[in-house]
C-alpha cells in the first residue's frame, strides 16, 4: 500500500497566525500603557513619589530658662538620635536584632517602640537618644546592612549642673500614651513634654512648633537630597524670678542634708532660690532612662523625686510663735509689758511640759518669750488666746491651703481647730492640744514655702502674696509674648504696731537669743529658730532623741527694710538654732557680703 505524502502548510496562513498573536500581544501592551500612563498615571506618579519621597518631622529647639539675670538654668545642646523608617526596613526584625546588639539594649525595648506604629508606616521612630560618638561610628560600619536607618541630631537639654534647681526646673520625657490622647493635634509620638517643674507648667509654649524636611531616598531608604525644608519655630524662652547666685549659694550651704531651703522678695513675692535636697539628677530624665535607673529613684527612702519646699508637711516649730503672738497682740490678751513665767517644767493637767532649754528664766515679757522662745511661756500664752484666734490667725497667715505657686504636686498642711477634730477624729478637742497648737506642734503641718510666704507678710507689714516663680515669657526674637503679673492675695488685719514689735523682737532673737548662729557682721537680721518634733519615730527612745527634730530658721534682712526672706529647714537634723541658724547665715552671707564684694571688682 502506498502511504501518501500531507500537503505542505499554507505559509501564508502560517505568517497571519503569527502577525495576529503578535497583533493582539501589541495591542495588549499598548492598552496597559494607556492604562498606566493616561488613566492610572496621576495615581502612580503619586505612588512613586511616595516610594522616592520621604518627609520627616525636624524638631523646634526648646525654649531657654533663665534666671532673674538672664543666666541660663536650663539650655540646649546637639543630641544624635537613631530612627528607623518601618516603610523603608524589608527585614526590621532582623535590624533590630542587630541594633540590639551594636547598641547593647534589649531588642524587647526596640520592639516595642517599633510596635506602636503600623509596619508600613513612612514616619520614623526614634529608637534610641543620646547616643555617643562610639555608639554613631558603629551603626555607621553597618549602615549598607540597615535600610530605613539613619542617625539625626536633634537638640536635647542641657543643665549648668546635674542636680541645681532639679525640682522647680523640672524635666523632660517623651510623651506618654496620655499625653498623646490629650493633645493628639499637638504631640506625635517620641516627642518630648514637659513632666514636672517649670517644664511642665510652661511646656505649651517651652515646645515651639516642628518643621519638616522633605527628602529624596534609594532602594536602600538611605536619603540621597533635600528637596525642601520648612525651618522649625523654636520654643518661647521662659525668664525666672530665680537668682542662679543665690540658688547655688543655698544648695551649697544645704549641703548633704535632706531638706529645704526658700528664699523670697517680700515685696512682690518673687522666689528667688528654692532648694530640695536629695534632689534627683536631672540631665538623667532628660536623655536615655533604664528602668533599674528610674525604681532605684521611685523606690530610694531619702525619697529624690519628693519636692520638700512644697510637698513636705512639717509641723513648723517655734516660727509659729510668730502667729500666736500675733494673734495675742492683736486681741489685746497679752500686752508688751505683762510677763508670764518661764520655768524649766510647766503643768497641765497632771502632765509635765517641757521648756527646749534646762534652765527658769522667770517671768519674762512677749518680746523677751520671742527672744528666748520660752516654749512654757507660749503654753500659758496659748491658753489665754484660745484655739480659734490662733487657727484663725494662722489661716490669715496663708498656712493650711496650697500657696498658689503652680508647681505640680503642692500640698496645703494641716490648721487644726476644734470643729475640724471632732468631724474627722470623733474627739473632742482638749487643753493639751492647745499647748501643742501654742509653739507649732500637734497636729499642726505646714511646708517651707508657706512658711517663707508667712515670714514675708511679717517682714513687709501684712501683705500676703503669691510666691511668682515666672517673670515673662519670650518669643525667641525677643517679643514678649506674656508677663506674669504680681499678685497680692490678702491683706493681714492687724495693727501696724503688731508688726513693728515683731520686727524688734524678732532682731534681738538673732541679735541676742536663739538665732545668734545667722549673724552676719553689717547686716540687720530679723529671724526665729525652731526645733520641731518628728512624728514617724520608730519607738519611745526614738522619740526623745532631740538630734532626730526638724531645724528650722524662719528669718528675714535688712530689718530695716526687708528685701530677702530665708526660710530653712534641715530633716532629722537637731536644734534650729545649732543646725538651721548657721545654714541660714551662709545664705545671707552670699546675698549681702559677696553682692558686696563683687560690686568692688572691675569688669
Amino acid at each position: 500500500m502506498v502511504r501518501r505524502r500531507p500537503k505542505p502548510a499554507d505559509p501564508h496562513r502560517r505568517i497571519v497566525g503569527i502577525l495576529a498573536v503578535l497583533g493582539l500581544g501589541f495591542l495588549a501592551i499598548a492598552g496597559q500603557l494607556l492604562n498606566l500612563q493616561v488613566l492610572e498615571g496621576e495615581r502612580h506618579a503619586q505612588l512613586s513619589d511616595k516610594n522616592r519621597l520621604r518627609v520627616r518631622p525636624v524638631a523646634a529647639p526648646r525654649g531657654i530658662l533663665f534666671d532673674r539675670a538672664g543666666l541660663p538654668l536650663v539650655d540646649n545642646r546637639p543630641a544624635f538620635i537613631l530612627v528607623v523608617v518601618p516603610r523603608d526596613a524589608p527585614n526590621l526584625g532582623a535590624e533590630l536584632e542587630r541594633l540590639a546588639g551594636i547598641l547593647r539594649l534589649p531588642v524587647t525595648d526596640l520592639r516595642e517602640r517599633v510596635g506602636r506604629v503600623p509596619p508600613d508606616s513612612p514616619w520614623p521612630v526614634r529608637l534610641a537618644r543620646g547616643l555617643s560618638l562610639d555608639e554613631v561610628a558603629r551603626i555607621e560600619e553597618w549602615k549598607l546592612d540597615l535600610p530605613g536607618v539613619t542617625i539625626e541630631v536633634e537638640p536635647q537639654r542641657a543643665y549648668p549642673t546635674a542636680h541645681s534647681a532639679a525640682h522647680v526646673l523640672g524635666y523632660v520625657r517623651e510623651a506618654s500614651e496620655s499625653d498623646l490622647e490629650r493633645s493628639p493635634n499637638r504631640l506625635r509620638r517620641g516627642d518630648l513634654v514637659g513632666q514636672s517643674g517649670l517644664e511642665r507648667l510652661h511646656d505649651d509654649l517651652l515646645r515651639g512648633r516642628d518643621g519638616a524636611e522633605q527628602t529624596e531616598i534609594d532602594a536602600y531608604g538611605r536619603p540621597v537630597r533635600t528637596l525642601h525644608r520648612q525651618e522649625p519655630v523654636p520654643g518661647a524662652h521662659v525668664y525666672t524670678t530665680l537668682d542662679r547666685r543665690i540658688q547655688y549659694a543655698a544648695e551649697e550651704a544645704l549641703g548633704d542634708r535632706p531638706g529645704a531651703i526658700v528664699v523670697l522678695d517680700p515685696t512682690n513675692g518673687d522666689v528667688l532660690a528654692l532648694v530640695s535636697h536629695p534632689a534627683f539628677p536631672v540631665e538623667r530624665f532628660s536623655g536615655p532612662l533604664d528602668k533599674a535607673t528610674w525604681l532605684a529613684l521611685v523606690e530610694d527612702p531619702t525619697r529624690p523625686l519628693l519636692n520638700r519646699a512644697v510637698q513636705g508637711v512639717y509641723p513648723p516649730g517655734s516660727p509659729f510663735k510668730v502667729v500666736v503672738a500675733t494673734a495675742a497682740l492683736q486681741a489685746q490678751v497679752i500686752t508688751p509689758f505683762d510677763r508670764l513665767p518661764c520655768p524649766q517644767t510647766w503643768t497641765l493637767g497632771g502632765r509635765v511640759y517641757h521648756n527646749w532649754e534646762d534652765r527658769d528664766r522667770g517671768p519674762l515679757t512677749l518680746h523677751e518669750a520671742l527672744k528666748w522662745s520660752c516654749n512654757t511661756f507660749f503654753y500659758q500664752l496659748a491658753l489665754r488666746v484660745g484655739p480659734e484666734r490662733i487657727s484663725r490667725t494662722a489661716r490669715a497667715f496663708g498656712l493650711g491651703r496650697v500657696t498658689g505657686s503652680g508647681l505640680a504636686g503642692e500640698v496645703g498642711g494641716l490648721v487644726p481647730t476644734p470643729q475640724w477634730k471632732r468631724r474627722t477624729q470623733r474627739d473632742r478637742w482638749h487643753p493639751g492640744d492647745t499647748v501643742s497648737l501654742g509653739i507649732g506642734q500637734g497636729l499642726l503641718t505646714t511646708t517651707p514655702l508657706q512658711i517663707a510666704r508667712m515670714m514675708a507678710a511679717v517682714a513687709n507689714g501684712g501683705t500676703l502674696w503669691k510666691p511668682r516663680l515666672v517673670e515673662r515669657v519670650e518669643s525667641s526674637d525677643g517679643q514678649l509674648l506674656q508677663r506674669e503679673p504680681e499678685v497680692a492675695q490678702g491683706h493681714l488685719d492687724v495693727a501696724p504696731v503688731v508688726f513693728d514689735f515683731l520686727h524688734s523682737a524678732l532682731v534681738a532673737a538673732v541679735e541676742e537669743g536663739s538665732g545668734k548662729a545667722a549673724r552676719v557682721p553689717g547686716v540687720a537680721i530679723a529671724g526665729k529658730t525652731g526645733t520641731a518634733q518628728t512624728h514617724d519615730f520608730r519607738d519611745e527612745a526614738d522619740r526623745k532623741r532631740r538630734d532626730r527634730d526638724h531645724a528650722w530658721f524662719a528669718g528675714f534682712a535688712p530689718a530695716e527694710n526687708p528685701r530677702y526672706v530665708v526660710v530653712v529647714l534641715a530633716e532629722r537634723a537637731g536644734f534650729g538654732g545649732q543646725v538651721a541658724a548657721p545654714i541660714a547665715r551662709e545664705v545671707f552671707k552670699a546675698i549681702f557680703l559677696e553682692k558686696v564684694a563683687s560690686a568692688g571688682r572691675p569688669s
